[in-house]
């Protein structure tokens, strides 16, 4: 039941009409009975059969609350269409409506028949205190009830974090005077009283000023033989790569080092993702790309630290392929022609900032990113360069190049100090020359993957343009390295 801001009133015309009625009405039963007022014109004290003037009366009274109620309505109808905050709810204007009608009755009473208000006051107050106190848990969760509506604290679909023991993520799925239903993230409803909801420490994520998602922190502690500012930017990279790559996840982060204990680093990271991904996933997929980035950017994972001479530096960076060609072109090969590659394959740094491919020049060599970050740009009309793609570590960029010889495409620039794999025509070849079916293979990850992208931009392809595309893209590769085609 989302909150109810429809609230019943007379239209303009007739709540006018209603008021003025009051006036007619009191002009008439002063011609006909000497008085403006019911009370000067009958007694219900006294013992009477029921006459004219009795119906008269009441009649007054009741036209009187009506008035006064639609007056009442009228007046938050009104509000409620101008005001820019928070509109007043319809159980408020209910609980008004209820409030009006009793105190207008009790005067009716005390002035036409029990004439000692006093008394019937204290009788009635007792009376009521009673009827509360019996009632004060329901009465509770009305009023609580009223203060969530009129506040405009939740609404049906908020997604909120409980703070405290016992907290965790939910989502507002009904409100009633009664109760608040919620909803964990594996689907479990729990019903709240409104008294007890009313005093939980919460957050809304679904009204803050700026779009929030659940903020989460994951704990990583690590060998203080790593070099602190580079495991951080590490997770920076970590973070925005999941970012990039999966929409639950909000663009906000902060990853640092929290304490130094016993020879160990603790570093944090602070990410925002969707309320309704439960955490062990959304810290799962997070943790996913952690040690993506930290295995490839060579961060020791052990309790100690190693000492490691050149020589083997140069040979884990090249052993970092076997750990990352199954994300490109590669992945048709076997892993002893992936070894292969990897003994022919030249490590390249490139600085921040440093041109690596430059469109429009000739190359027949590819690069894999092992560590750093690097973007993919174009020109535009004006001859800004715009960024099209980002190249993550394990990604390949020049694929085309290497495998068909055609001149760069785009630029594509590093981000941040990068460490590549250049593979060129020679290093491929050999193995290209002994299994020429991988030809085949390679051109068919490369068409569907195009022709995946094309599907994300709404211009799917037909399978048959698909299967026309492979056999060109093969053919195109075989004169480039066989001179056949």
């Amino acid at each position: 039941m989302k909150i109810n801001y429809d609230i019943f009133s007379l239209p303009k015309p007739l709540f006018w009409l209603l008021a003025i009625s009051n006036v007619i009405y009191s002009f008439w039963l002063d011609s006909s009975f000497g008085s403006f007022w019911a009370w000067n014109i009958t007694d219900l004290a006294d013992k009477h059969d029921v006459k004219l003037e009795d119906i008269l009366a009441v009649g007054q009274f009741v036209l009187f609350a009506v008035s006064v109620d639609m007056g009442i309505r009228h007046f938050v109808v009104r509000y409620n269409a101008k005001t820019q905050g928070t509109p007043v709810p319809a159980i408020l204007v209910q609980a008004a409506t209820i409030f009006c009608y009793a105190i207008i009755g009790l005067i009716g009473f005390i002035v036409m028949f029990d004439h000692s208000a006093g008394q019937l006051l204290a009788a009635s107050g007792a009376i009521g205190f009673g009827i509360v106190y019996v009632m004060r848990e329901a009465v509770a969760d009305i009023v609580a009830c009223i203060q969530i509506q009129s506040d405009g604290l939740i609404t049906i679909g908020d997604q909120i974090q409980v703070r405290g023991e016992g907290g965790g993520y939910y989502e507002i799925v009904q409100m009633d005077r009664r109760m608040v239903t919620i909803q964990t993230v594996l689907k479990y409803t729990i019903r709240v009283p409104n008294r007890r909801f009313i005093n939980m420490d919460y957050i809304n994520l679904s009204k803050q000023t700026t779009e929030m998602g659940a903020r989460r922190i994951l704990e990583l502690d690590l060998d203080s033989g790593n070099d602190a500012d580079r495991v951080i930017e590490l997770l920076n990279q970590a973070a925005e790569y999941t970012i990039k790559n999966d929409s639950n996840f909000f663009p906000w982060y902060r990853a640092f080092m929290s304490k130094i204990n016993n020879g160990a680093y603790t570093f944090l990271l602070v990410y925002e993702c969707d309320p309704t991904i439960p955490p062990l996933r959304s810290n799962g997929i997070v943790n996913l790309a952690i040690a993506r980035f930290l295995k490839l950017g060579g961060v020791n994972m052990n309790s100690t630290v190693e000492v490691v001479k050149t020589s083997e530096i140069i040979d884990t960076i090249k052993n970092r392929l076997k750990d990352v060609y199954r994300l490109g072109i590669l992945k048709a090969l076997s892993t002893e022609q992936v070894i292969r590659l990897t003994d022919a394959a030249q490590i390249v740094n490139c600085r921040a900032n440093r041109l690596l491919i430059e469109k429009g020049h000739t190359a027949d060599s590819m690069y894999i990113l092992i560590e750093g970050e690097l973007e993919v740009t174009i020109p535009n009309d004006q001859g800004e360069q715009i960024v099209v793609a980002k190249i993550w570590p394990g990604e390949c960029v020049g694929e085309m190049s290497l495998l068909t010889g055609e001149p760069r495409s785009a630029n594509v620039q590093a981000k941040v100090n990068s460490t590549l794999l250049e593979i060129t025509k020679t290093d491929i070849a050999p193995i290209f020359e002994t299994h020429p079916e991988l030809i085949e293979e390679i051109s068919a990850l490369l068409e569907r993957r195009k022709a995946a992208n094309q599907m994300l931009l709404n211009k799917p392809m037909k399978l048959d343009e698909v299967e026309r595309d492979i056999k060109a893209l093969a053919k195109k590769i075989l004169k480039f390295f066989f001179n056949k085609g």
